[in-house]
């Protein structure tokens, strides 16, 4: 039907087929005794921590561990580069004065 259809058969038969998923997926939700969904979800939630949670935590440091290392790196260079200017400060215009004149 779909292929006699074109396009507009396509689209359809998609609309026709997520309202029949949703309402046999609703269908047999509902048919599930409560206290097996409860002892299914004690079973999966562990493995889903245990395996994803793992994963994920690693994922996270590995995004976030570079921009920590750039602010030590940033940093570092920073205070590098500040000691630099004092120092050619000094070069250039020796100590500073121990008072300033209020002219």
């Amino acid at each position: 039907m779909g292929v006699m259809l074109g396009g507009s058969g396509s689209a359809t038969i998609t609309k026709v087929a997520e309202r029949t998923g949703q309402h046999w997926g609703r269908q047999v939700v509902a048919k599930v005794p409560v206290e097996t969904l409860r002892q299914i979800n004690r079973v999966l939630g562990k493995n889903f921590v245990t395996k994803f949670g793992t994963k994920q935590g690693i994922i996270v440091l590995g995004r976030v561990a570079p921009f920590g290392i750039g602010a030590v790196i940033g940093g570092g260079a920073n205070a590098a580069m500040g000691a630099f200017a004092v120092r050619a400060a000094r070069r250039a215009f020796g100590p500073a004065p121990t008072t300033w004149d209020h002219d």
